[in-house]
């Protein structure tokens, strides 16, 4: 019968533990970003009707925009890009396709 209660304990814990955990989760490389080539800037969509951009746009991912060495438009982006906690249960749904993809970003 104890084996039984420490199993059961010990299952609760684990199981706690994947929802109370959390890690920092990058953005996603595919991510999609606009570069603005004549300022050197990256624009998050989001925050794309406040920025100042030029007209020598193009359309990116985060993977290029971090490549480019390119600086964030606002603080707007650098926020949006900046890595958010995810619990371990949500990266390892995510991990297996079981999960709906993080929209954070």
């Amino acid at each position: 019968m104890k084996k039984y209660i420490y199993s059961v304990a010990a299952a609760i814990v684990l199981i706690g533990a994947l929802y109370v955990i959390k890690l920092p989760v990058d953005p996603p490389d595919d991510t999609r970003m606009v570069l603005d080539h004549t300022k050197r800037i990256y624009i998050a969509p989001p925050c794309f009707e406040t920025a100042e951009a030029t007209n020598y746009l193009s359309d990116s991912t985060w993977k290029d925009a971090k490549k480019s060495n390119y600086e964030p438009e606002s603080e707007c982006t650098a926020e949006l890009m900046q890595p958010k906690p995810q619990s371990l249960w949500q990266i390892i749904n995510q991990s297996l396709g079981l999960g709906p993809k993080r929209s954070l970003w």
